[in-house]
């Protein structure tokens, strides 16, 4: 393979991954992509074991060159994969682009700063407090603040069904103008080799019969995609886009998305975590690193 480069010692993974992942495709695929190629993995499960903190201080030889985060957003995976960051240990993608992503107040305000179309967006402590929005921007999409896979996902059409809200569960809230669009969401993907465009049913458009498949990625779609790569330090990423009259708008950042219909998308994962892992030069898999034009289960596309 022509600008491979072949890691001549095995990595040392470890998967940070809650028992909802275990049955999913990702991040399962992607270790079994891994274990292939002969490099040792393994999966912490932080809801089911107690984990040694000291396990991630520094040694002359560490006990992983790599942290990969696959959780949901608010889970204590992501103290863990902060901790492995904070001891200077590598993780994919970045403890600290995670944590910009996954809280959506924050990645809000960082996607606009960055010069990315986002919708205005308030935020609440709790549901009561929204009913301090001026009326005029209703209809409004209310969603957690530290939510997942599209889940409690709602639109207000007047103040008065803000009353229908879980007050007592709702938690920290984010809320954003409903945006006239074709009533599908684009999902696009970058793998870390190549940027990726899927139609995907809208949560707030339940009943529309969508085609769910790959389309074309336009050089919007692309700029795009490398913008918010850019803003928040990420590899491995997806998002959300709404095609609206004014052009297309970003609605959420995902860290480590299912990349669902992307081809070959465990391979392609699979090398881009060996990639970020050489960046670390502390990394034992880091140091041991040989230019080659030969296909090789250890190797990582350039």
């Amino acid at each position: 393979m022509l600008g491979a480069t072949v890691l001549t010692t095995p990595a040392r993974l470890c998967f940070i991954a809650e028992k909802k992942y275990e049955n999913d495709v990702m991040p399962g695929a992607v270790i079994d992509v891994l274990q292939s190629w002969r490099h040792h993995v393994d999966v912490l499960r932080p809801n089911g074991t107690v984990a040694d903190l000291w396990d991630l201080l520094p040694t002359d030889v560490p006990r992983y060159d790599a942290f990969v985060l696959k959780t949901v957003s608010c889970g204590p995976g992501l103290s863990l994969l902060e901790a492995a960051g904070a001891a200077g240990v590598t993780t994919v993608n970045d403890y600290r682009a995670v944590r910009l992503a996954r809280d959506k107040a924050v990645a809000a305000v960082r996607a606009r700063a960055a010069g990315i179309p986002f919708p205005k967006t308030w935020f609440a402590s709790r549901s009561a407090l929204l009913d301090q929005i001026p009326a005029d921007s209703y209809p409004l999409v209310v969603k957690p603040n530290n939510g997942s896979s599209c889940e409690r996902v709602l639109r207000m059409d007047s103040p008065a069904q803000l009353a229908e809200l879980d007050t007592d569960n709702s938690g920290d809230l984010l809320a954003q103008p409903y945006l006239p669009n074709p009533g599908y969401d684009i999902k696009v993907y970058n793998t870390g080799e190549g940027v990726f465009a899927a139609v995907r049913r809208s949560p707030l458009h339940p009943g529309l019969a969508v085609a769910e498949t790959l389309i074309p990625v336009t050089p919007e779609l692309r700029s795009l995609a490398l913008n918010v790569g850019r803003a928040f330090g990420l590899d491995i990423y997806g998002f959300d886009v709404v095609e609206t009259a004014r052009g297309m708008v970003v609605l959420d950042v995902n860290d480590f998305p299912s990349f669902g219909m992307v081809p070959e998308a465990a391979r392609r994962l699979a090398r881009t975590v060996l990639r970020v892992t050489q960046r670390n030069p502390r990394s034992g898999a880091a140091s041991d690193v040989l230019p080659s034009t030969d296909a090789s289960p250890l190797e990582v596309s350039a």
